[in-house]
C-alpha cells in the first residue's frame, strides 16, 4: 500500500485533469535541450519579430528536425473532420491540424519525456482554402486528441475524442480566438544591450507530465528576436501564467517564470542572458566502447543559479551540454541496458568528462514444463517484487521490454536474460501450453553473482459455470471472459484507470457457452478473478470474488442468470443544438445502498455505464440496463464542441440534466433526451 497509494493519487489527479479540461495553451517542454543554431524565422530589424513558427530540436546530424509528415488517412472509413474559422466565421487556410493518441498514463508520459522521445501524430493535414480538414484513423478502440496549430492564434485542442467504426465525427467549426500579446527584449546580462537572433520559447508550466507535446512544439512556442533583441507574441494563451525561456549563441539558457498573460493588456518582459560555458565529454561502457543515445542531464548545484540542461550522446558516445552559467553541476546519465550513473561536481568548461556506465546484469533462466521436461520457447516479463506487500506484490518495470526466448538463446540448459537492472524481481513467464507462471524472487546487484532461476510452469486453475436466462433456460452462445476482479463495483469502471499501471497477474481468456449454457475457462494463473458474461439479447452478467491459488483447482461459480433488461437511448443537445461527444452516464441514485441478503452480502453488483453521443447527437447504451431505479445525466466531454471552461462546468451540466430513470421488469426500450443549458 505504501507503493500503491502515491501512484493512485497521481493517477486520480491526472485523470481528473483529462476528464475536465478541453481547450488549453501549448504544453510545457521537458528540460532544456540543444537546438539548431539557425533561427526559426529570419529576423526583420528593427521591428519586433512576431512568430509562432515551430522550434524543432536538432537531430544528430545537426540539421533542423521538423514534424514528420504523418498521412491524413482521408480515405479511411472513420476519422475526425471539421473546419477552422476566425471568430467572424471566415475560413483559415494552411493551418496545421494534428490527431494524436490520447495518453493518460502519467508514468508512460514521464518515461517518454525522460528519454526525449516524441510521439508521432496518428494523422496530420493542413486546412484547405475553405478551412476544411479530414483526419482518418484505422483504429477505433482508442481515444484521440485534436490539435489546431496556428502561427497567429493560441493553440486549440479537443481531447478525449472517441470514434465508432465507419463514423466520421464532425467537430464543426473550430474557432481561432485572438491571442494574448506578450513582448519584450532579450539582453546581455552585463552590458544590457539587445541580443539579435536569440531564440525565445513560451511554455505553460504544469502540463509537461500531463499531456503529450504538440509536434514541433516540444520546447514551446518559438520566437526569434530582431536586431535590437526585441520579440513579440500575438498567439500567447489569452489568460494565465506562462514561462519564457531564451537562448542565443555564446549565451546560457535562462528562464523567466510566473508571467501573467492578460487578454486586455500587453505584457512587457526582459530576459537577461549571461555568457555561457559548455560541458562536454564521452559516455562509454566498462570496455571503453561508446554508448550512443544516452541521455545526459546537467543540474546546477547552486540554488542561487538554478539551471538544468539535457542532451544525448551521438553514435561515438560523445556529448556536449548546451551552454551553462559558470559553476559546478551534477551530471546524471541514463541509457537503455545500462545502470544509471551520476558524476559531481563537474565544472563548466570541462570538455573531457568521461562517464562509465555499468552494463546491466544477466540472469540464467531454466524453464521446465509441468511434466518436468525442458521448455525453450516462451516470453519473459520482468516484474519488481515487493516482499512486504501481502502475498508478495509485483510491479511493472517500464525500462525492461518483454523478451521472446527461443532455443537459440540457450547456453546449455540455461537461457541468458540480459539487461536486468538492480533490485528485487520475479520473472513472469508466458507459454501457450501453460498458465502464466511467476518465478521465485531473485535479487540483482552490481558486481554480484549472476542469479540462477529455475521455473516449473503450471497448468494453472479453471473456472466453470452455467449461464441461464430469467426462466432458468440455458443461454447458448454467450461470451464469457475472465478479468481482474472488480468486486461489487465491477460495472462502474473504478479500476480501469489503474489497469495500464498494474501488472496483469491474472489471465485474460474468453470462450462461449455451449448448448446447455456451460462454460470452462482453463489455464488461468493464480489471482483474484471475476467472470464477465455478455449476450446481445440480455444484460451483462458476472461472477465476482473468485480466488484461484492452487494448481489443478476448478472453481465452479454455479449459475449466472441473465436478465432481459432494457435498451436506453435518446438524443443530446447543447443550448438547443444537437451535439456529438456528449457523455451520458447512468448509475445508482445518490445515497442508495445496494440490496443485501440476510448475511449482509450484496445480492447483485452495482450497475453503471457511460456512452458518447454520435455526430447527430444520438446515443444508445451498448449494454442493456437491468430492472431497477437509477439516475441518468448528460455532461459535455473533452471531445465535445461546447468547450469546458473548468471542472465546475461538468458539475453544472450534471445538476441541470440529472433525473431518475426507472426500468421495469420486462421493459424492452426507453428514451431519455437531454438538452444541456448554455452558459
Amino acid at each position: 500500500m505504501k507503493v500503491l497509494l502515491p501512484i493512485v493519487l497521481l493517477v486520480v489527479a491526472v485523470g481528473l485533469w483529462f476528464a475536465f479540461v478541453e481547450n488549453g495553451p501549448a504544453p510545457a517542454p521537458p528540460e532544456h535541450t540543444s537546438v539548431d543554431r539557425e533561427p526559426a524565422t529570419a529576423p526583420t530589424p528593427p521591428a519586433p519579430v512576431a512568430t509562432g513558427d515551430l522550434a524543432a530540436p536538432a537531430d544528430d546530424s545537426g540539421r533542423r528536425a521538423v514534424a514528420t509528415g504523418a498521412p491524413s488517412h482521408a480515405e479511411a472509413e472513420q476519422g475526425v473532420r471539421g473546419r477552422v474559422v476566425l471568430p467572424g466565421g471566415g475560413p483559415v487556410a494552411g493551418v496545421a491540424v494534428y490527431l494524436l493518441p490520447s495518453m493518460t498514463d502519467p508514468l508512460a508520459i514521464m518515461l517518454l519525456r525522460k528519454k526525449l522521445q516524441k510521439v508521432q501524430p496518428v494523422a496530420q493535414a493542413e486546412t484547405g482554402a475553405d478551412g476544411l480538414f479530414a483526419l482518418g484513423v484505422t483504429k477505433v478502440d482508442a481515444a484521440y486528441e485534436l490539435r489546431i496549430v496556428s502561427a497567429d492564434h493560441p493553440e486549440v485542442q479537443r481531447k478525449g475524442i472517441k470514434l465508432r467504426s465507419q463514423e466520421w465525427y464532425d467537430v464543426k467549426d473550430m474557432v481561432l480566438e485572438p491571442g494574448g500579446v506578450l513582448q519584450g527584449r532579450v539582453v546581455d546580462e552585463a552590458g544590457k544591450f539587445g541580443i539579435a537572433s536569440a531564440r525565445v520559447f513560451l511554455t505553460v508550466p504544469g502540463l509537461d507530465n500531463q499531456m503529450l507535446a504538440t509536434p514541433g512544439r516540444e520546447r514551446g512556442i518559438a520566437a526569434v528576436t530582431d536586431g535590437a533583441g526585441y520579440f513579440r507574441y500575438t498567439n500567447a494563451p489569452r489568460d494565465g501564467l506562462v514561462t519564457l525561456g531564451a537562448e542565443a549563441d555564446t549565451y546560457a539558457y535562462a528562464e523567466k517564470a510566473n508571467i501573467q498573460v492578460s487578454p486586455d493588456a500587453t505584457g512587457e518582459q526582459t530576459i537577461e542572458l549571461a555568457q555561457g560555458e559548455p560541458i562536454a565529454g564521452i559516455v562509454v561502457d566498462p570496455n571503453g566502447k561508446p554508448v550512443s543515445a544516452a541521455v545526459v542531464t546537467a543540474t546546477a548545484q547552486s540554488a542561487k543559479l538554478p539551471q538544468t540542461a539535457t542532451t544525448t550522446t551521438g553514435s561515438d558516445g560523445r556529448f556536449q551540454v548546451p551552454l551553462l552559467r559558470p559553476g559546478p553541476y551534477q551530471l546524471v546519465v541514463a541509457a537503455d541496458n545500462f545502470e544509471g550513473a551520476t558524476e559531481k561536481p563537474v565544472f563548466t568548461n570541462d570538455l573531457d568528462v568521461k562517464i562509465v556506465l555499468e552494463q546491466r546484469g544477466k540472469v540464467r533462466l531454466r524453464v521446465l514444463s509441468s511434466r518436468g521436461t525442458p521448455v525453450r520457447s516462451y516470453i519473459v516479463q520482468l516484474r519488481r517484487f515487493f516482499a512486504n506487500n501481502p502475498g508478495g506484490g509485483i510491479g511493472k518495470v517500464p525500462e525492461f521490454n518483454d523478451v521472446r526466448v527461443t532455443a537459440s538463446d540457450y547456453d546449455g540448459e540455461y537461457a541468458n536474460i540480459r539487461n536486468v537492472p538492480n533490485g528485487e524481481f520475479v520473472f513472469q513467464l508466458l507459454e501457450p501450453n501453460h498458465a502464466k507462471t511467476l518465478s521465485q524472487p531473485f535479487t540483482m546487484t552490481s558486481g554480484g553473482q549472476t542469479p540462477t532461476v529455475e521455473v516449473t510452469l503450471t497448468m494453472g486453475a479453471s473456472i466453470t459455470g452455467i449461464v441461464v436466462d430469467e426462466t432458468g433456460q440455458p443461454v447458448p452462445g454467450a461470451s464469457v471472459s475472465s478479468d481482474l476482479n472488480g468486486g461489487l463495483g465491477a460495472d462502474l469502471g473504478w479500476g480501469d484507470v489503474f489497469k495500464s499501471m498494474m501488472p496483469d497477474k491474472h489471465t485474460a481468456k474468453a470462450t462461449a457457452t455451449d448448448r446447455e449454457g456451460r462454460f470452462v475457462l482453463n489455464q488461468l494463473a493464480f489471482a483474484d478473478y471475476m467472470v464477465r458474461v455478455t449476450h446481445p439479447d440480455f444484460c451483462d452478467g458476472a461472477a465476482v470474488d473468485i480466488r484461484l491459488d492452487a494448481a489443478g483447482q476448478t472453481k465452479d461459480v454455479g449459475t449466472i442468470a441473465l436478465v432481459r433488461g432494457c435498451i436506453v437511448e435518446g438524443s443530446c443537445a447543447f443550448a438547443g443544438r444537437a451535439m456529438g461527444q456528449i457523455k451520458v452516464t447512468i448509475g445508482l441514485p445518490d445515497g442508495q445502498r445496494p440490496d443485501v441478503d440476510q448475511n449482509g452480502k450484496p445480492r447483485q453488483r452495482l450497475f453503471g455505464a457511460q456512452v458518447l453521443s454520435d455526430s447527430d447527437g444520438h446515443y444508445r447504451f451498448l449494454r442493456r440496463v437491468p430492472p431497477g431505479t437509477y439516475k441518468i445525466y448528460a455532461t459535455r466531454s473533452p471531445g465535445s464542441s461546447a468547450s469546458l471552461g473548468s471542472p465546475f462546468d461538468v458539475l453544472r451540466d450534471m445538476r441541470a440534466t440529472q433525473r431518475p430513470l426507472v426500468v421495469s421488469a420486462g421493459q424492452d426500450q426507453q428514451t431519455a433526451n437531454f438538452d444541456i443549458p448554455g452558459q
